[in-house]
């Protein structure tokens, strides 16, 4: 097993959880869409809670490893899809936003599974894991949303058995 750099590895960690914050915190504020702007939203909130999660691995603090689980996650989706049942149309900047978001989110997860499948520290190991976690529930959230914008009517069937199999 390769050994890694771990001050590299959490700096980098660090850089994607800030460009992330960033990066949704501009369209949060930028879009007309009422959906992309709380989604986005929340995305930004979460991702200033892994900036405090990383920071506190790099001081060797004893951490707890929060964020959203699924389980959040789609109830989250689920209230948000409640409150706008009609179909809102999506500009090119909010496709935009969702397609970035989705990189974004999969080469964060993709760097974090490298990371796990390069350490044999367990403490390490977890660390990197539920950051994959988090990485791909967002996956899924920025995901579900982009579906519902593009087609609530046809929508809602997926989204029950999205939450029945949760």
């Amino acid at each position: 097993m390769v050994k890694i750099d771990l001050k590299k590895a959490l700096q980098t960690a660090l850089d994607f959880e800030e460009k992330g914050h960033r990066i949704y915190e501009g369209v949060s504020t930028k879009t007309e869409n009422p959906i992309v702007a709380k989604t986005f939203s929340y995305l930004a909130n979460q991702e200033l809670i892994h900036v405090e999660v990383i920071k506190g691995y790099m001081k060797k603090e004893k951490i707890e490893l929060k964020g959203d689980k699924l389980k959040e996650t789609k109830k989250f989706f689920s209230m948000t899809v409640k409150e706008f049942k009609e179909r809102a149309e999506l500009s090119d900047d909010d496709l935009k936003a969702h397609e970035t978001a989705l990189g974004l989110e999969q080469k964060s997860y993709n760097f974090y599974k490298t990371q796990s499948e390069k350490t044999t520290n367990k403490e390490l190991k977890k660390f990197f894991m539920f950051l994959m976690e988090q990485e791909n529930n967002h996956y899924e959230l920025v995901q579900k949303t982009y579906e519902f914008i593009k087609n609530p009517v046809g929508f809602y069937t997926e989204e029950e058995k999205w939450l029945v199999e949760g």
